[in-house]
């Protein structure tokens, strides 16, 4: 995508993302930082460890986006 991650399952209510640090500790960061509630799903494929987001409205999305930025360095 344009922030350069790798993902899959757009076709569901919920897509897998590779985040380019521990999924785990994103998951417990977004959950205290952002109050934003996420899960880490572990051997997705190729894509390892991956954080899986459910889809949710733009707005939301937009939001979850600017955290993950923040956070996922």
């Amino acid at each position: 995508d344009e922030n350069n991650y790798q993902h899959k399952g757009e076709a569901g209510n919920f897509i897998f993302v590779k985040p380019r640090a521990n999924a785990n500790d994103i998951v417990n960061r977004m959950k205290k930082e952002k109050k934003i509630l996420i899960k880490s799903y572990p051997n997705v494929g190729e894509l390892g460890d991956c954080l899986r987001v459910s889809i949710g409205d733009r707005e939301c999305m937009e939001i979850f986006t600017k955290a993950l930025l923040e956070i996922d360095k």
